[in-house]
């Protein structure tokens, strides 16, 4: 199913022998848009307990209570490497963290590519391209917190900017960001746009550019984030742009 990780940072978080905190953010790696990492806090206001729990150890959230179980004992967490040394985190400080949960890194395994059917939209998805090469940068992983607020550069002009990303909760792909153009025209509105439809992004601009003209984003399919997203609607919002979408 199709969930907003706007919505689901506002969960608890709670290890398997039933220790809260609360979630601060999504990582994911900017090769392939899947979400490597939860970033959560165990601690309190005067001190900190900030760690990255691999995606590997989430669990199926309780969505009636709102709260994240995840498979790692607090012992666990108490013994996590220091996330605030390694900060932006780093390819070393994943190498570490791996090695305290002994887990193979995910840099190492081949993609495989999901069975068609069962995914919608099909896997693997292209993903788009940095324009700007960034130097001295060890990490390819990237914020939801960071990205949201990015502007949207349409051919023809902005056009709003990124206000949640929408992942499949069976794979973690991230497969749509929502677009509010509440600051560009005289009324809001928050569509839907599958990253196939982004063609580059800028993390130093912090702008994404897509192949769609402004006169498409104003006349698409509206999202309402109160709604579940179903395949219907997905099918109908791709046929839209497929019609809008310049090559």
């Amino acid at each position: 199913m199709k969930r907003s990780l706007k919505t689901i940072i506002e969960y608890k978080v709670q290890t398997n022998d039933q220790v809260e905190g609360k979630i601060n953010d999504f990582l994911f790696d900017e090769k392939n848009w899947v979400i490597r990492y939860m970033k959560s806090d165990f601690g309190n206001f005067i001190s900190p307990q900030k760690v990255l729990v691999p995606q590997v150890f989430l669990e199926s959230p309780n969505w009636q209570d709102r709260f994240f179980p995840i498979e790692i004992s607090s012992k666990e967490i108490d013994r996590c490497p220091d996330i605030e040394e390694h900060q932006p985190v780093s390819r070393k400080y994943e190498e570490l963290l791996f090695e305290h949960y002994d887990l193979k890194p995910y840099w190492y395994s081949a993609y495989t590519v999901p069975i068609a059917s069962s995914f919608f939209p099909p896997r693997p998805l292209k993903i788009p391209t940095k324009s700007i090469e960034e130097e001295n940068i060890d990490t390819i992983l990237r914020s939801f917190e960071e990205i949201k607020g990015y502007h949207i550069q349409a051919i023809d002009g902005k056009i709003g900017h990124i206000e949640d990303l929408v992942i499949d909760d069976d794979d973690w792909q991230i497969v749509y960001v929502v677009i509010d153009t509440s600051n560009w025209l005289p009324w809001s509105k928050k569509v839907l746009i599958a990253i196939d439809w982004m063609d580059k992004i800028s993390y130093e601009k912090r702008e994404v550019k897509i192949n769609l003209h402004k006169e498409a984003i104003k006349n698409a399919p509206e999202y309402d984030e109160s709604q579940t997203i179903d395949e219907s609607f997905e099918k109908s919002m791709y046929d839209f742009y497929s019609l809008s979408m310049v090559k």
